[in-house]
């Protein structure tokens, strides 16, 4: 994922919490196995570690859902001249 696009994804998304306790998880790692998810139709039990745990990167998947953060998101990538046809998302899965 360039700079750019998780610039443009990145301040949609939830806050971080407070580091108390466990380290924090890397959001763009959760987004990029949400887009894993999408891309490729496994189920959740079977999202790579790399990505975080199966739980968290399906917990985080509920936000956005929940406050329409993907339409936002979406809307502002159009709005910054993005062909959503033409974002390969495999490619943005295989840059870690």
């Amino acid at each position: 994922m360039d700079d750019v696009l998780w610039e443009s994804i990145e301040h949609h998304l939830p806050p971080q919490k407070l580091h108390i306790g466990r380290t924090r998880s890397d959001l763009s790692k959760i987004m990029k196995g949400i887009l894993y998810v999408v891309t490729t139709g496994c189920t959740w039990p079977d999202v790579p570690s790399q990505y975080d745990s199966k739980s968290t990167v399906h917990r985080f998947l509920l936000y956005p859902c929940e406050y329409s953060t993907y339409q936002e998101i979406f809307n502002e990538l159009l709005n910054k001249g993005y062909d959503l046809k033409k974002i390969d998302l495999l490619s943005i899965l295989l840059i870690s």
